[in-house]
């Protein structure tokens, strides 16, 4: 018998990042090409195609590796700009 993944199966979505949020308290970005904007109350993250803009109070990069952020606070809104 196979060994199944916890996660579901990928898919081929091009340059599009990967979004998780753990409610409104955590989001990680996989995908990232760089931080434009870093303030407690804005982060704003390119991934090449789009910018993703966070909005919400108290938040901060929890951590930054490759082309993954992570970002905590009170998450009040996500915005993609193109």
């Amino acid at each position: 018998m196979a060994k199944q993944s916890a996660r579901p199966p990928r898919m081929d979505i091009g340059f599009a990042p990967l979004i998780e949020a753990v409610g409104n308290r955590q989001v990680t970005v996989e995908g990232s090409a760089g931080i434009l904007l870093y303030e407690s109350e804005c982060v704003k993250i390119s991934t090449g195609r789009m910018i993703v803009s966070f909005g919400g109070r108290g938040l901060r990069l929890r951590c930054i590796s490759g082309s993954c952020v992570e970002i905590s606070g009170f998450i009040s809104n996500i915005e993609f700009l193109c």
